[in-house]
């Protein structure tokens, strides 16, 4: 019994070491709690990390869910903002003591390389765009990164997550945590933004070959929030495409 015993903990410790060589090898302190995937398949909602634990220094930016998909999360220099899915604005506020995040990730900037988008651009042309322009720049389309958008979009459709019952089925709403438009049951209703022209910024992660289907839906490399020009409302983008005379912002090896 003392031999399996010692064997299980070499193990746990072996497990541990290398977890803690993957996440500090990782580009600007890139940091990840919870995993998309697995939350689709096993349902498991419940909080992963404390948001007051995360860290908040200047330069920080990400974007996650909280704990129940009661809301969304996003981080914008360093400041938390949660979108509680009981507002029906989907307004965006401080997170409170105990708040906790079932999915987040993030990662620091100290400089940003600004793009400007000469012409108007769908989904598809933009992320084809921020692919040419990472690769220009130097950074690893294998590796994670954060990245941000600013100017106009149109249209836009954003969404909230409730925490609630989904909708039954036939009548889901694409694009939330976990919905069937991304290979998977729903697991919260959600509160949906339909906007045909908005102003503000996207906050995203890129997450790299490594992290597709862990901070981002499976399938896809980008996950991006909407925050508003007041930094008054805030949510999880299903739908998009980008103006022209928006900037997109890179970050500086």
């Amino acid at each position: 019994m003392k031999k399996i015993s010692i064997r299980r903990t070499v193990g746990a410790v072996a497990l541990t070491c290398a977890t803690a060589v993957a996440a500090t090898s990782l580009p600007w302190g890139f940091v990840h709690h919870g995993d998309f995937r697995r939350m689709s398949h096993t349902g498991d909602t419940a909080g992963k990390v404390a948001l007051a634990a995360l860290p908040q220094l200047p330069g920080t930016w990400g974007v996650g869910a909280s704990a129940g998909l009661r809301g969304e999360i996003v981080q914008i220099d360093g400041r938390l903002l949660v979108s509680l899915g009981s507002d029906p604005r989907g307004a965006a506020q401080a997170p409170g003591p105990d708040a906790q995040a079932t999915l987040f990730a993030s990662a620091r900037v100290a400089q940003w390389t600004d793009l400007p988008i000469a012409a108007d651009m769908d989904a598809q042309q933009f992320e084809a765009f921020l692919r040419q322009q990472a690769t220009a720049l130097g950074l690893s389309l294998e590796h994670p990164f954060v990245f941000r958008v600013t100017g106009r979009f149109a249209p836009l459709k954003w969404h909230v997550v409730t925490g609630e019952a989904p909708p039954a089925a036939g009548h889901h709403r694409p694009g939330g945590h976990g919905s069937p438009a991304h290979g998977a049951r729903p697991h919260s209703g959600m509160r949906v933004f339909d906007q045909p022209d908005a102003a503000g910024q996207l906050v995203g992660v890129y997450s790299g070959a490594a992290l597709e289907g862990v901070v981002s839906h499976p399938g896809e490399r980008l996950h991006l929030h909407f925050v508003d020009t007041q930094e008054a409302v805030s949510g999880h983008v299903d739908v998009y495409a980008v103006k022209a005379g928006s900037v997109l912002k890179l970050p500086v090896r």
